[in-house]
């Protein structure tokens, strides 16, 4: 099999496949699954005279080419060839020249930038002297990529908020957080994931901001460090785990929980702990409290909602929730800043005179809402 470089220009592309040449819809293919915001930031590479991955195209025996790889990138092209969809000029970050162009369709554009756009060679290569089956196993491997975690795509981005993210990621793995001590490593830079995370949350002082990867990423994508005051929260918050860590004999954490315990020990931004509250985790998780196990129960709720449903913002909070209990049930008299302890007394009080079970005196007494704007 021979892979021949090729380098058309975009309008040669969709003439040949406007005229059959090219086909897009091989029985081997998916359906055209792109959306019209995927197919503008195409254009918008295009428009910044950027990279497009190259194109595999099978050389049939009339002569004819059939995509292998590439299909939904070249369907895009034609489809903004056709006018199916206009520039958008917002997409970050911002171009000033791509933003005098927003809204407007190939068919309206100047013809310098349509020439520009015509001219734009892709890079392709063309399959020829193949035996049957060697293309469909070219298919499989160029579409066996490692799917990047939300640490790593975030990784790739530049800007003063990233710069903190792996300064405090340093100081984490400094303080002795690793695979022997929490459970698991940064490989595929989860610590990234949870510090940045916890970033985002303190910035908005709460947990119940909607975190979507989107959202997390656009965030670090923006030109704009987070204050002095987040950052010395996460740092403190940062100290604050690792020190009881190293002194908790402890089953191994993930990334939820992890992320709930930086959360619980930001709010100590002033004062420290009176009590390891990782500590009475691991005894509560052990049943070391004896006939009560209000705590044990506390525990078990947030090992669930660190196991299950891991980032709605109800496990959140129930996991938030639990810790603070763990901490107020080690001593009634203690005091967890940024919040009441109303909450806590009520659940506790409900599971020793009506005999709920901690899942069901929180369900009715925490407010969800209210309680992830505690932070």
């Amino acid at each position: 099999m021979k892979l021949n470089p090729w380098e058309p220009d975009l309008r040669s592309l969709v003439d040949r496949i406007d005229q059959g040449d090219v086909d897009l819809q091989p029985d081997f293919q998916r359906q055209e699954v792109w959306s019209t915001s995927k197919k503008k930031k195409l254009i918008d590479s295009v428009l910044r005279e950027w990279s497009i991955p190259p194109i595999h195209l099978v050389v049939l025996p009339d002569g004819k080419l059939e995509v292998l790889d590439g299909q939904q990138r070249l369907a895009s092209v034609r489809d903004f060839f056709h006018n199916r969809f206009s520039i958008d000029g917002k997409i970050t970050p911002l171009d000033d020249k791509v933003g005098q162009l927003h809204g407007r369709f190939y068919s309206k554009l100047e013809p310098g930038v349509r020439r520009k756009i015509d001219q734009y060679t892709l890079r392709c290569f063309r399959i020829s002297d193949y035996q049957p089956e060697e293309p469909s196993e070219l298919f499989y491997r160029l579409n066996q990529p490692t799917m990047l975690t939300a640490g790593e795509q975030r990784n790739a981005l530049f800007g003063p908020a990233r710069e903190q993210l792996k300064e405090l990621v340093a100081h984490f793995e400094h303080l002795g957080n690793d695979k022997s001590t929490i459970g698991f490593s940064n490989a595929r830079l989860a610590y990234d994931d949870i510090l940045a995370r916890l970033l985002y949350f303190i910035e908005a002082r709460s947990f119940g901001e909607k975190s979507t990867e989107g959202r997390i990423s656009e965030r670090f994508r923006s030109p704009r460090a987070f204050s002095h005051d987040v950052y010395d929260r996460c740092s403190r918050s940062i100290k604050l785990f690792s020190d009881d860590v190293r002194n908790a004999e402890m089953s191994k954490l993930n990334k939820a929980s992890v992320l709930s315990l930086l959360l619980f020990y930001s709010r100590f931004d002033t004062a420290d702990p009176e009590v390891d509250v990782l500590q009475e985790y691991v005894r509560a998780e052990a049943g070391a409290y004896g006939a009560t196990e209000l705590s044990g129960q506390a525990a078990q709720l947030f090992r669930d909602r660190a196991s299950l449903r891991v980032t709605d913002v109800s496990s959140v909070v129930y996991r938030d929730f639990s810790l603070c209990f763990i901490y107020i049930m080690a001593g009634t008299q203690r005091s967890i800043p940024y919040i009441s302890i109303q909450a806590i007394h009520a659940v506790r009080m409900a599971m020793e005179a009506d005999n709920l079970t901690f899942e069901q005196a929180t369900h009715k007494f925490v407010d969800v809402e209210a309680w992830s704007t505690t932070l």
